[in-house]
């Protein structure tokens, strides 16, 4: 018994070093599950941004597997620990599921039981705001198991409730920092969330506001309809796919006058700084000459074959001109400008060179 209250007591102490460094929920979750003889651990966040996933080494394999391959997206695991919010401590899968549920359940049958983590023990920690985060221990040696952990894992619950909340201002407090740095450097830069909300900007992203820019209460807007019409489309794409996007901005006069970049934020990041899903990086040099097609790629999206183009006729280079140069046919010139054109948000030739000439 002295000995179980020292390796509490040592566990606590982990628990407030990790609400301080968050970086060592990994670490402490292990901890925890070994001590129970589980497998792992998972500490997962859940806001008006998404689903942010904290695993611990043994279990960070599965747990992406798990996510990639959707079950996330309908877990009567965490559902039903949703409806049991009020309950001040654990549950186990069993205590939220008959067996005969765990037998015929697809997430249960296709993946948990098969990847030995189907007897898990969790809690929901209700945050400050709109946050809720769920702290669950996995892969017991059974559901009973799972259920006797409770009263050793309720002991922790306090602990874990404070540590959670504390890491969320510690990752606010890094958000802020970020951005001041930004400041510091002089750079254009929002921190968005998984919906392209704005958490945080820099002075000078904000100075595009009621100009470029929208601070809009769902989402960052684009004053210029088309490039809005592309964002939406680009921030839709990127709450399943993380991949970057490059969009044209004109202002009221249809002149070229920026370029949007929103960068997909790492895991590393995300864990790092609260909410934080996309960064928005607004291009905006005084360099007016041509740049290269690499780079025309890169800022809009183009394949090379389509930056290759949009710089030849941004220097007055006709279709067939190119055509007999290159070796390939007028048709496909001009399908490869047509598609340029809409990656630029551009329509005619004119446009195309007074959008490109300003960012070499």
């Amino acid at each position: 018994m002295g000995h179980r209250h020292e390796a509490t007591d040592a566990i606590i102490g982990r628990i407030y070093e990790t609400a301080v460094i968050p970086d060592l929920w990994p670490g402490l979750l292990e901890h925890i599950a070994k001590s129970l003889d589980a497998l792992g651990g998972n500490l997962i966040r859940r806001n008006a941004a998404g689903i942010q996933i904290v695993s611990s080494p043994a279990v960070a394999e599965v747990s992406q597997e798990f996510d990639r391959q959707g079950w996330n997206r309908n877990n009567s695991r965490v559902a039903r620990r949703l409806e049991r919010a009020s309950y001040p401590g654990f549950l186990a899968d069993i205590d939220l599921h008959s067996i005969d549920e765990i037998n015929a359940l697809p997430m249960y049958t296709e993946f948990l039981t098969p990847a030995g983590i189907a007897a898990g023990s969790g809690t929901i920690i209700q945050g400050p705001n709109d946050d809720a985060v769920v702290v669950a221990i996995e892969g017991f040696p059974s559901h009973q198991a799972a259920q006797q952990a409770a009263p050793f894992l309720d002991g922790l619950r306090p602990h874990l409730a404070r540590a959670a909340t504390l890491a969320g201002e510690v990752r606010r407090q890094r958000a802020a920092s970020l951005v001041e740095a930004f400041n510091v450097m002089n750079m254009a830069v929002a921190l968005l969330d998984i919906r392209g909300r704005v958490l945080r900007a820099s002075k000078r992203f904000e100075a595009a506001f009621d100009d470029l820019l929208l601070d809009g209460s769902t989402r960052l807007q684009i004053a210029d309809s088309v490039a809005d019409r592309r964002l939406a489309e680009g921030l839709a794409t990127m709450r399943w796919i993380d991949r970057g996007c490059s969009i044209a901005i004109r202002d009221h006069d249809q002149t070229g006058r920026a370029v949007l970049h929103l960068v997909p934020a790492s895991r590393d990041a995300m864990g790092m700084f609260d909410r934080v899903r996309l960064f928005a990086i607004l291009a905006d040099p005084d360099n007016r000459a041509l740049p290269g097609a690499d780079i025309i790629a890169a800022l809009f999206d183009l394949t090379p074959a389509e930056a290759r183009v949009a710089r030849a006729i941004a220097e007055n280079r006709a279709p067939a001109e190119l055509a007999s140069e290159w070796g390939i046919s007028v048709e496909t010139i001009r399908s490869q400008l047509k598609r340029a054109f809409a990656k630029t948000s551009t329509t005619r030739q004119s446009e195309l060179v007074s959008l490109l000439t300003r960012f070499g």
